[in-house]
């Protein structure tokens, strides 16, 4: 009857919906998937730029996926899971046969990087780029959950000097908050000490995740993104295996600072930091400072 052939006709386009969808999700995990982090955003988002004006790299925004998206995730699971077993057992009890339906995290990690490749496809558009690249800063304390959800991942650590990102982070909130972040913190020395902590944990983060991880991570020091040619981003560009030529690493260079111009200014902690901050921040976050290559100061 012309019912049936019609159902059947919308279930075969479902298939094929379904059958193309699963090929372009396939296309993007064949490129190279790249996620850029930092202990905060000063420098994160110029580097989205500079990839993004790059012709082999796609990188478009924040996904926020493993700080809204995975726990969104994890909880409805839970939510289902609890229910599911709920309905099960009241079916044994009244004698009925059938099991619990049940999801594990290694469904929501499937059902995450599918939510990954679709934004990523999304995003790219079906272009030849050789690179799918994201921005989430907050990312860095997580990245073993991404790296559960794209095995294959590559990270781009952007790091400064966490006194003077203490400063800069502080300086634009109180440009930012008409007062309320004032009222919170009434000093530099409060937020400072704050900061420390927070600082402390996304870098040694980032020094846990490349221990576990060889090879995935490239770390990029803000205060070298300087300059015409920025001559650091030629060794970033070697590990995601793209076009790393000097008129190509200027152009996107230069796209990057008309769209993010950055306040490069390396030291300026030296003016605001007092000598209980000094003490304070050298006392909790002194090795990683050391460790990556700056100095101490006194």
């Amino acid at each position: 009857s012309d019912s049936i052939r019609t159902d059947n006709a919308l279930q075969s386009l479902a298939m094929e919906k379904y059958r193309q969808a699963s090929e372009r999700l396939s296309k993007v995990f064949e490129k190279e998937i790249v996620f850029i982090v930092g202990a905060t955003r000063w420098g994160t988002a110029w580097m989205q730029h500079c990839l993004d004006a790059h012709p082999d790299i796609c990188c478009k925004g924040e996904g926020h996926f493993t700080d809204i998206l995975f726990p969104l995730l994890a909880r409805g699971f839970d939510d289902y899971n609890a229910r599911a077993v709920a309905i099960g057992n009241r079916m044994q009890i009244g004698g009925l046969t059938g099991n619990a339906a049940g999801l594990t995290f290694d469904d929501v990690h499937h059902l995450m990087a599918t939510a990954i490749g679709l934004m990523f496809e999304r995003w790219s558009a079906g272009s030849e780029v050789k690179v799918i690249a994201e921005k989430t800063p907050e990312h860095i304390v997580s990245l073993d959950v991404l790296a559960k959800s794209v095995p294959s991942l590559k990270v781009i650590n952007v790091f400064r000097d966490g006194r003077d990102e203490a400063v800069s982070v502080w300086n634009f909130n109180n440009g930012l908050s008409r007062g309320e972040f004032r009222r919170k913190y009434p000093n530099f020395g409060d937020y400072a000490a704050a900061f420390a902590s927070n600082w402390r944990q996304s870098a040694s983060a980032i020094r846990g995740f490349e221990r576990t991880h060889p090879g995935r991570c490239f770390n990029l020091r803000a205060e070298d993104l300087q300059g015409d040619s920025v001559a650091a981003l030629a060794p970033l560009m070697a590990f995601l295996g793209v076009d790393g030529t000097e008129p190509v690493i200027k152009a996107a260079a230069d796209a990057a600072w008309e769209a993010v111009p950055l306040d490069v200014d390396p030291g300026m902690w030296k003016k605001k930091f007092d000598d209980e901050s000094k003490r304070f921040f050298n006392r909790e976050c002194g090795e990683l400072i050391k460790l990556l290559g700056y100095e101490l100061g006194s």
